[in-house]
């Protein structure tokens, strides 16, 4: 006979933070103790969306071979059964596919509770938990993985939720005043009497930027309130960066500068663009989608970066060069700065300008190896996977090619110097003076 799930009794106060059914923040808190004894850690309970299982003293539903053996006209073998399962299936197989696993390591009064999605709406601060200093110590405790904290909103979303729905539909609107707190006489809810109503609004909409980057459900839920946000007061994704500068404002609003270089955009250029989206910050500019048409390539002297920072954008140049690396030029003129404001006598600078430039021309030598070798390699592999050349040339041809790599690329000159042959011949003696004449 199944067990009841509701056989302890226990007090279930109205809530606005639900956590499901009847029950309460207590039994949350020991369900997740449970869960790490078992399992050892949080990570994967969100993702699989666990449910703790509902205990069974026996068999919810008849398996094939009880229904055969009940039935007096039943076959000899089970092979002759018609049923959802294939014909190679063993016994076992076919007993672990329809019988029900009777659950022992769960308590009867926890069954049921989805407690994946409860750890969701807790990480993601939909529920009132990791906002009151006494619930979040308690999930310390058991040492709770609270998630990313990026996506953790500050105020209890969900009872944001019912008190806004609760204004809305007294009032009408959901122009909330910052000192507005919800009232405990009718027709409020009295469960919802003390939230301060009008400082969460607020704080919403100085996250807006954040719900439109991690939580657009959220947005859409909002907006069905006719909720009112003031981009003004929006704070940055990160609010300990920097203040925005012109350039970024520059690039907002009229395009990087990257692609205002073309006058017509490449064939199939903005169909990429559209079809990826803007970044996590908002940008629509990926120089992955137009670094074929700049041209960088390995041991080249200059790169898109100095081209920026000529046109006057040296932020955006950083940037750049944050992600894909300085170029010659730049490490050439930052090494005459360096130099310039070390004081040192004509020889020390003159020995360690040729120390810098020589190793500057080593890792342009050396990148370009890197870069030709690929390329090689890379062809290689298309001529042997189209058949065009048999196993044992195409390893011949990479172990050769392996070899010359391993020679020292800084013992070969830059240009090779061509060799030639002089040839001496005699030239006739001639004089202006009168005696020769």
């Amino acid at each position: 006979m199944r067990v009841v799930k509701k056989a302890r009794d226990k007090y279930v106060p109205w809530r606005n933070d639900d956590f499901g059914g009847d029950f309460v923040f207590e039994d949350v808190v020991e369900a997740l103790t449970l869960y790490k004894e078992l399992y050892g850690n949080f990570d994967d309970i969100e993702e699989t969306e666990f449910v703790v299982p509902e205990p069974v003293e026996e068999s919810l539903r008849l398996s094939p071979f009880e229904l055969a053996a009940m039935n007096s006209d039943s076959p000899d073998e089970f092979d002759d059964i018609d049923g959802p399962w294939d014909e190679d299936q063993d016994d076992d197989a076919l007993a672990n596919k329809f019988s029900v696993v009777a659950s022992s390591d769960w308590p009867e009064h926890l069954g049921g509770m989805t407690l994946g999605r409860l750890v969701r709406r807790m990480r993601d601060g939909d529920l009132e938990v990791k906002h009151l200093p006494e619930r979040k110590a308690k999930l310390d405790a058991i040492g709770f993985d609270w998630g990313d904290p990026k996506r953790f909103i500050d105020v209890p979303f969900d009872k944001c939720m019912c008190a806004l729905y609760a204004y809305y539909m007294i009032r009408g609107d959901t122009a909330i005043l910052k000192e507005f707190v919800m009232p405990g006489e009718q027709p409020w809810p009295k469960v919802l009497e003390g939230f301060e109503l009008g400082a969460a609004v607020v704080r919403i909409r100085e996250l807006q930027n954040f719900l439109e980057a991690y939580h657009p459900v959220k947005m859409t839920l909002l907006k069905m309130f006719d909720f009112i946000f003031f981009p003004e007061l929006a704070l940055p994704l990160d609010p300990d960066a920097d203040k925005a500068s012109w350039e970024h404002d520059y690039a907002e609003h009229f395009g990087h500068p990257l692609y205002n270089f073309f006058q017509t955009p490449p064939l199939g250029l903005p169909e990429k663009i559209m079809a990826m989206g803007p970044d996590e910050n908002g940008s629509w500019y990926n120089y992955e989608y137009i670094k074929e048409f700049y041209g960088d390539g390995p041991g080249q002297l200059y790169n898109v970066a100095d081209v920026m920072r000529d046109m006057g954008f040296p932020i955006l140049a950083e940037e750049h060069e944050d992600k894909y690396g300085q170029s010659a030029w730049r490490k050439i003129c930052l090494l005459k700065d360096q130099l310039d404001s070390a004081g040192m006598t004509e020889e020390e600078y003159k020995k360690e300008w040729d120390r810098g430039i020589e190793e500057i021309s080593k890792e342009m030598i050396a990148e370009f190896d890197d870069w030709k070798e690929d390329t090689e390699t890379i062809n290689l592999m298309d001529y042997y996977e189209d058949g065009e050349m048999d196993e044992d040339t195409y390893y011949n041809l990479i172990s050769s090619m392996q070899s010359a790599q391993d020679s020292s690329a800084y013992d070969r000159p830059l240009m090779s110097s061509p060799s030639i042959d002089v040839v001496e011949e005699p030239v006739a003696e001639f004089s202006l003076s009168d005696d020769d004449q």
